[in-house]
């Protein structure tokens, strides 16, 4: 995963005033914003693969399956497997 400082040096601005600019135009904190990108990806392997959930939280960004978890229920309401019952 990219860190802040990687990416306010990949574009030569200073890391909090990225932050600060993030967050007034787009209403939520870099951070929120590439977790909610990573439940989407991992909602999808969730529906359309046989992957585990371990190999699905690695594979969008979370190596630690119970800050996947977490992660997860914080932004949909409800865990992974949960979320797979569905479909």
């Amino acid at each position: 995963s990219t860190s802040l400082e990687e990416l306010s040096s990949r574009f030569f601005i200073n890391k909090y005033y990225m932050v600060k600019l993030f967050t007034e135009a787009y209403g939520t904190t870099i951070r929120v914003y590439v977790n909610a990108l990573r439940v989407t990806k991992a909602k999808q392997l969730l529906r359309f693969s046989d992957m585990r959930m371990e190999e699905i939280g690695c594979e969008v960004g979370f190596e630690d399956p119970n800050y996947f978890s977490r992660m997860f229920k914080k932004v949909e309401g409800m865990s992974p497997s949960e979320y797979r019952k569905l479909w």
